[in-house]
Order: C-alpha cells, then sequence, then structure tokens
C-alpha cells in the first residue's frame, strides 16, 4: 500500500518542490542583496556621468533602499 502511495503522490510532491524552487527564484530576483546592491551601484555611475539628475537618483534610491530593507527582514525571518 505504501509503494502506491508514493508513487501516486511523487508527481505531486516533484511539482510543489519546482513551484517552491520558482517562488524562491521570484523571491531573489526581487530581493536579492547582491542584485540590488549591483542596482544601486549602477544607479550612481549613472548619476556621476550625468545620465540622471539628482532627484531622479533620490527616488530610486529611496526604492532600492526598502527592498534592501524588506531582503534583510525576509533574511532574518528565514534564519529564525
Amino acid at each position: 500500500m505504501f509503494i502506491l502511495d508514493d508513487l501516486l503522490l511523487t508527481p505531486i510532491k516533484l511539482g510543489v518542490k519546482i513551484v517552491e524552487q520558482i517562488r524562491d527564484m521570484a523571491e531573489n530576483e526581487l530581493y536579492g542583496e547582491d542584485k540590488i546592491k549591483g542596482e544601486l551601484l549602477n544607479l550612481q555611475m549613472m548619476l556621476e556621468s550625468e545620465e540622471i539628475t539628482e532627484e531622479e537618483y533620490k527616488k530610486a534610491e529611496a526604492i532600492l533602499i526598502e527592498k534592501l530593507e524588506e531582503s534583510n527582514k525576509r533574511k532574518e525571518i528565514e534564519e529564525k
């Protein structure tokens, strides 16, 4: 009976793992610390090369800082 259960549940378990991996990848894309830091660096370079104004920089920086803070909160929750 247990073998039959395993055979029937394996596709479901695999599907759940795939969905979890996709979720983790999406969260990393949105809240990955390295990605956000890279965006902040790129933003700084754009300001220095005068591709964006100081006002545009401050708005974009505020958004990225919020994302970085959210990333740190998520890490703390995961570590608990």
